[in-house]
C-alpha cells in the first residue's frame, strides 16, 4: 500500500482549531436531532503526525484544501481509516459536495489521489470521502457484511466527521450535503447508510444485492463457486471477519447449508425487508447482466420496493459486474456518465440536469436502450414447451466457478420465435418425476443462445427436486436478462460450477413450460442517458 497523505504542520493548529468547532456545532446539532450518530465524532488522529496546541489568540484563517488521511473513532472505540480529497481546483474557504466511495469485500478504501474512482468524481467538483470498512485494511474490528449494527453505525460516526472538515458543503450544522458510491460491499453500506441516516442525500449502488439469503443460497442451493472466492477475499492477508462468516467458510467447503441461527444472521445484512422501507434517498440502482454472484433479480427487487414506496429511483443494466461480458459492452463510460449526472441533479440540486429515462439496460448486441420503467409498458408472455428424460450423476459439470457455460447432457426446450427482446425474468413451469440415490438434490436451468453458444448472463438457476418416483411441479423465475429473441433455447441440466456438484446419481422425466417476457426493443439513448 503506498504512504498515505497527511496534513501538513503547518495546518495543524488550524486544523485542530476547526475541528473543535465543527465538533461543537455537531454537538449542538446532534442534541436537536436525536436519531443521529449517538457517538459521532468520538475522536480522530491524524496518521503521521500529531496536532499542536496553538498559543492564545493566534489567527486561524481556512486552511488550504489538501489529501489527508486520519482515524476517526467509532461508537465502540474502532478505528476506522478515512482518506479525504477535496475537489479538484477548490480553494481555501470554499466548499463542496462530498461523495463517500466504499470498496469491494475484502479491501482497503482507495488511497491513491489519482485512481480513477476518486479522480472523475474530483474533477466535477465533489470532495471525495474513502475508508478502509472495519476488519479490513488498516482500520480495526471485525467485518461483519455491512451490518447496520456495527457498519452502518461506523458510517454514521463517519457522516458526523465529514460534516466538519473545512471543505464540505452543509445543509446545516452536522449535515454535510453527501452522496454514496461504490460497487459491490461498496454498493451493500449504502442502502444500509440511507436507512439508518437521513443525512445522505443521494446514493448510487453497484453491483449489490437484496437478500444475501438468496445470493448464496439461491432455492437452498449452495453457490460454491462465488462462496468460495469471497471467503478467500475475506480471509486474506491480514483481514478479520466475524465468527459468522468463518462458520460459513467452513460449510461452503462442505456445500452445507446454514443452520436457522445462522440463516436468520445472513437475512439480518441487507436491504430486503425493513432497511429497504427506510430508503428514501434519491437512488440509481447499477447491476451487472452477467452478473452471477448477485443477479438482475437482487436489483428488480430493490428498484421494486423503492418505486412502490415513491422514492426517486433509476435503475440501470450494463454488462459487466460480478462475471464476465461476453457480449459487445456498449459505449465506454456510459454508466459514469450517468452517476455524475445522478450527483450534479441531487447534490448539486442542479434541476437542468438529464439523468435519463427511468430504465436503461445495454442490449446483447451492444446497444444502450431506455424506457420510463420497468418492466417495459408493451411486454407480453411468450410459452414454449418442451419435454425429455435426463440421466444425471457426479460427472455432470459445466462453466466455470462464476460463468455458466452449455452443458452436453441437457433436456432442451425451444425458446420463443416472436421478433423482439426478452427483458426481465422469464418463468419456468417444471412437471417431472424421478428418482436417485438420494431423496433431493438440485438440477439447473438455464437459457442458451444456439447461435453464439453462450448462456445469457453467464447464469443458471438452481431447481431443487424430490426424488421419491412421484409427480411433482415447480414453478420458478430464471435469471432476468436483456437479450433479442429468435435463437434462445432452455436447456436443463445435471451440473453447473457455479453450485456444488452434484453428490447424486438419478434420472427425471420433465416437461417444462417457460413463458418469456418479450418486449419490442426500447428506445435506444445516447451518451450519458439522453
Amino acid at each position: 500500500m503506498p504512504d498515505r497523505p497527511t496534513l501538513a504542520a503547518s495546518h495543524r493548529v488550524r486544523a485542530l482549531r476547526l475541528w473543535r468547532a465543527g465538533a461543537r456545532r455537531a454537538a449542538a446539532w446532534k442534541a436537536s436531532a436525536g436519531r443521529r450518530s449517538a457517538a459521532a465524532m468520538v475522536g480522530l488522529v491524524v496518521l503521521g503526525g500529531s496536532f499542536a496546541v496553538a498559543a492564545p489568540g493566534a489567527a486561524a484563517p481556512a486552511p488550504a484544501p489538501t489529501v489527508r488521511t486520519v482515524q476517526v473513532t467509532s461508537f465502540d472505540g474502532t478505528a476506522i481509516v478515512t482518506n479525504f480529497f477535496p475537489a479538484t481546483g477548490l480553494t481555501a474557504g470554499r466548499r463542496a459536495p462530498t461523495v463517500l466511495v466504499g470498496p469491494g469485500w475484502g479491501q482497503p478504501g482507495e488511497s491513491n489521489p489519482a485512481a480513477p474512482s476518486v479522480a472523475g468524481l474530483r474533477q466535477q467538483g465533489y470532495n471525495v470521502v474513502t475508508w478502509d470498512p472495519r476488519g479490513f485494511g488498516r482500520s480495526g474490528g471485525a467485518a461483519s457484511v455491512d451490518w447496520y449494527r456495527y457498519e452502518g453505525r461506523d458510517m454514521q460516526t463517519l457522516l458526523s466527521w465529514v460534516a466538519a472538515q473545512p471543505e464540505v458543503k452543509l445543509d446545516r450544522p452536522g449535515d454535510a450535503r453527501v452522496g454514496m458510491a461504490g460497487g459491490s460491499y461498496g454498493g451493500g453500506i449504502q442502502f444500509v447508510t440511507a436507512a439508518l441516516d437521513r443525512r445522505v442525500d443521494a446514493i448510487v449502488p453497484t453491483i449489490a444485492w437484496n437478500s444475501l439469503v438468496n445470493s448464496l443460497y439461491p432455492n437452498q442451493t449452495p453457490k460454491s463457486g462465488w462462496g468460495n472466492l469471497l471467503c478467500g477475499f475475506g480471509s486474506a492477508g491480514t483481514n478479520r471477519v466475524a465468527p459468522q462468516v468463518k462458520a460459513t467458510c467452513e460449510l461452503a467447503a462442505t456445500g452445507g447449508l446454514p443452520d436457522a441461527a445462522l440463516e436468520a444472521w445472513w437475512r439480518d445484512h441487507g436491504p430486503a425487508g425493513r432497511l429497504i422501507s427506510q430508503v428514501r434517498v434519491p437512488t440509481m440502482i447499477v447491476q451487472g447482466t452477467v452478473d452471477t454472484l448477485f443477479p438482475l433479480r437482487e436489483a428488480i427487487a430493490n428498484y421494486q420496493a423503492l418505486r412502490k414506496r415513491g422514492t426517486p429511483v433509476k435503475m440501470v443494466w450494463f454488462c459487466g459486474g460480478h462475471g464476465v461480458c461476453n457480449t459487445p459492452p456498449g459505449q465506454a463510460g456510459h454508466v459514469d456518465a450517468l452517476t455524475v449526472a445522478w450527483f450534479d441533479r441531487w447534490l448539486k440540486r442542479s434541476r437542468s440536469v438529464n439523468t435519463g429515462p427511468g430504465f436503461e439496460y445495454v442490449d446483447d448486441s451492444g446497444v444502450w436502450r431506455g424506457a420510463p420503467a420497468y418492466p417495459l409498458s408493451r411486454t407480453r408472455r411468450v410459452s414454449t414447451t418442451g419435454s425429455g428424460t435426463l440421466a444425471f450423476s457426479p460427472a455432470d459439470t459445466s462453466g466455470t466457478d462464476i460463468a455458466a457455460q452449455p452443458a452436453t447432457n441437457a433436456v432442451r426446450v425451444p425458446g420463443p420465435k416472436s421478433r423482439g427482446q426478452v427483458v426481465g425474468s422469464p418463468t419456468l413451469t417444471l412437471t417431472y418425476r424421478g428418482t436417485g440415490n438420494a431423496p433431493r438434490t438440485s438440477l439447473y436451468a438455464q437459457v442458451v443462445d444456439t447461435r453464439r453458444n453462450v448462456v445469457t448472463g453467464n447464469f443458471a438457476t438452481a431447481l431443487p427436486v424430490v426424488l421419491d418416483g412421484k409427480t411433482h411441479t415447480l414453478t420458478i423465475p430464471l435469471g432476468a436478462m436483456a437479450w433479442t429473441t429468435g435463437a434462445l433455447q432452455l436447456q436443463i441440466i445435471g451440473g453447473s460450477r457455479l453450485y456444488y456438484p452434484q453428490r447424486v446419481t438419478g434420472s427425471v422425466t420433465i416437461r417444462a413450460t417457460v413463458r418469456y417476457p418479450v418486449t419490442p426493443p426500447a428506445h435506444t439513448v445516447s451518451f450519458g442517458g439522453s
